[in-house]
């Protein structure tokens, strides 16, 4: 869609390309999904967080 902005939920598989010699900018962020309850949300964080301790420390 040149020159739009647009959102799409990218857990569902997909592709993209940028087939032209003009810049792509692409902005990348989470938002939690609106059916997670508040606890879901949080024990989902905690995992979150272990995993990226798990992944820096096999990166040293």
């Amino acid at each position: 869609r040149e020159g739009e902005a647009f959102a799409f939920d990218d857990t569902i598989e997909h592709e993209a390309w940028n087939r032209s010699d003009q810049v792509r900018i692409v902005l990348i962020f989470d938002v939690w999904n609106p059916h997670l309850t508040q606890g879901e949300q949080e024990d989902l964080a905690r995992l979150f967080a272990v995993t990226d301790r798990g992944l820096t420390a096999a990166r040293a």
